[in-house]
């Protein structure tokens, strides 16, 4: 998903819009996470009652919403044996918390990477650009 920075200049600008911007979130994957923030802890089904998708792609969602830290699981033991998973969002206080830091973060290596520019480093990007461009066989 690509997405200019400058539309982040917006009186628009929500929440969710720098969520899904910082973690690459789908809309699905989006909505995944708020259905498990409201109904935690939740399992697929319970999931798959409020989001009319295929289980597939519920758990499709999970999966990546783990890898990128938003969503957490714990097993539980059913009481006629085997298990289950639930699905929890880390508290909002928590999830703000991060979500501040990581941007906090990442302005900071833009300011840096932004002062680096100069005509020096524009030079050496065209020359980049020559060289790919020479080097490709008509």
């Amino acid at each position: 998903m690509s997405f200019p920075l400058s539309s982040f200049d917006s009186d628009d600008l929500t929440c969710f819009d720098i969520v899904r911007a910082l973690f690459g979130l789908t809309d699905n994957e989006l909505e995944v996470m708020v259905c498990i923030n409201h109904n935690k802890p939740v399992d697929v089904k319970g999931i798959t009652k409020i989001i009319r998708k295929d289980r597939a792609s519920i758990v499709r969602s999970i999966q990546r919403l783990m890898d990128v830290g938003a969503v957490k699981k714990e097993k539980v033991s059913l009481e006629r044996g085997g298990y289950k998973f639930l699905y929890y969002t880390h508290p909002i206080p928590e999830f703000r918390d991060r979500l501040m830091e990581l941007v906090l973060r990442i302005s900071d290596r833009m300011k840096t990477a932004i002062s680096g520019l100069s005509e020096e480093k524009c030079e050496e990007m065209y020359l980049n650009v020559l060289e790919k461009y020479n080097s490709l066989k008509l």
